[in-house]
């Protein structure tokens, strides 16, 4: 085959998709090694067709040319080699996604914010991906997560009847030939992460057709593999109404809570060392899900809870014991609340609903938010607009309560240890580190 452009010169294929072809290339010019697509052109094009089909491939591939970021896999250059459109981009040493299932949650935890991070930055300048897919996750030598293909991608309010993509990952307004935009890649984004835990595709048929029906009608089976947390934020994802899928923003924070982070340890005053690090994680989920619920749900719809949940079932045995040690005891449910004590640290937890009515709607219960923000007798930091801190003032006590509102309940996170020292003033005190992480995993658990 010649040079394409002059310059590229075709080793091997690399794989084939519905798209086209991926080769493995050498330039000329520059001695280095490349991927080039040969992108498929549709078959039985008229002569003017087929040029409007080039041009409008170069165009889309040249605007995402412009995207520069670790989780992408850049692309140099597109070239017209005998009237087809041919992408030259980044040759990236490892696998692809799909090569690799299933894999453990923490990890597709950590591949999920990467490729949502890729996504953000590109729908931020006007483009849709079109085909996220497991294939089309490539994962370098070094365990970097990458997001390849944006050879079909499509700038934002793309014809909607356009139906590139893979149909087991693509959203279902699309089939519905409704707009696409960036809910679209985070659907194609929550069927990859289900495959990628789960080893299995959740809307896998054997005929197109039935995955066409499953996608548009269908729940993907239970998730088997995946921890809690992960499922829950997959599932959110696979909403078939993309007004209810959460924005980026709060799939980001709650695919960061499922991640453990970094243990600090930080010198007290006393001389002693106190491990915080696995405290450190600020309510940003509570305040992030609370936003979507809002966004999603309205100022006039009614509460999202119309019974109260069980708060002994707020945390899992795990995360009581990373909270609180070793050894903690988890009490009985008292109305609204639960505890969990620690003896040998003289610490406790509890956790507390307050339900107000689904059918008063989200109005009464913002009110009843504000009203507990303003009592309660001693002042109050916002965390974000539905969520604050609160000192607790008790002799012999340090602690802090964490108050944050999903809907139409009314969550109160409060962290006690007693006989403990006050904290520096110029510190945040141990306890409000561990209040906030703990309304972290409420809010995530909650859903």
């Amino acid at each position: 085959m010649d040079l394409l452009a002059g310059r590229y010169r075709l080793v091997e294929p690399l794989g084939q998709g519905g798209e086209g072809t991926v080769w493995r290339a050498h330039d000329e010019l520059l001695r280095r090694e490349v991927a080039v697509k040969q992108m498929r052109v549709p078959s039985g094009l008229a002569a003017g067709e087929l040029a409007e089909y080039a041009g409008r491939a170069l165009q889309e591939a040249r605007a995402a040319g412009r995207l520069s970021h670790p989780s992408i896999v850049m692309i140099h250059d597109v070239v017209p080699h005998h009237g087809q459109p041919w992408i030259v981009m980044d040759l990236v040493p490892g696998t692809s996604l799909d090569k690799l299932l299933p894999l453990p949650s923490n990890r597709v935890a950590e591949i999920g914010l990467a490729v949502l991070d890729a996504l953000d930055l590109a729908h931020r300048n006007g483009i849709l991906h079109r085909d996220v897919k497991p294939a089309n996750v490539l994962i370098g030598e070094d365990g970097r997560a990458m997001l390849a293909d944006f050879g079909i991608a499509a700038p934002l309010g793309a014809d909607p009847a356009d139906s590139s993509g893979s149909p087991a990952y693509m959203a279902p307004e699309r089939f519905r030939r409704e707009p696409a935009g960036p809910p679209s890649d985070l659907w194609s984004l929550g069927a990859t992460l289900y495959t990628a835990v789960e080893g299995r595709g959740p809307f896998h048929r054997d005929i197109p057709a039935a995955v066409l029906a499953a996608v548009l009608m269908h729940e993907p089976p239970p998730m088997m593999r995946a921890t809690p947390g992960l499922a829950r934020v997959i599932l959110a994802l696979l909403d078939k109404d993309p007004g209810r899928r959460p924005p980026a923003a709060a799939a980001r924070h709650m695919l960061q809570s499922l991640l453990p982070p970094p243990v600090v340890v930080r010198p007290r005053r006393t001389g002693r060392l106190v491990l915080i690090g696995a405290l450190t994680v600020g309510l940003g989920v509570a305040a992030g899900l609370a936003a979507w619920n809002l966004g999603a749900g309205g100022p006039d719809t009614p509460g999202r809870f119309t019974v109260m949940p069980d708060p002994c079932e707020a945390l899992t045995s795990r995360q009581a014991t990373e909270l609180l040690g070793e050894g903690a005891d988890r009490g009985e449910q008292d109305g609204g609340s639960c505890g969990w004590a620690q003896h040998r640290t003289n610490i406790a937890l509890t956790v507390t609903y307050r339900l107000n009515p689904a059918e008063a709607g989200e109005n009464q219960a913002a009110r009843a938010f504000d009203g507990h923000r303003s009592g309660g007798g001693s002042e109050s930091y916002a965390l974000a607009q539905e969520a604050f801190t609160r000192a607790i003032s008790e002799p012999g006590v340090t602690g802090t309560s964490v108050w944050f509102r999903q809907s139409n309940l009314i969550v109160e996170v409060a962290y006690r240890q007693s006989g403990a020292a006050p904290p520096d003033a110029a510190e945040r005190s141990p306890t409000w580190q561990a209040a906030t992480h703990a309304a972290t995993l409420v809010s995530v658990g909650l859903g």
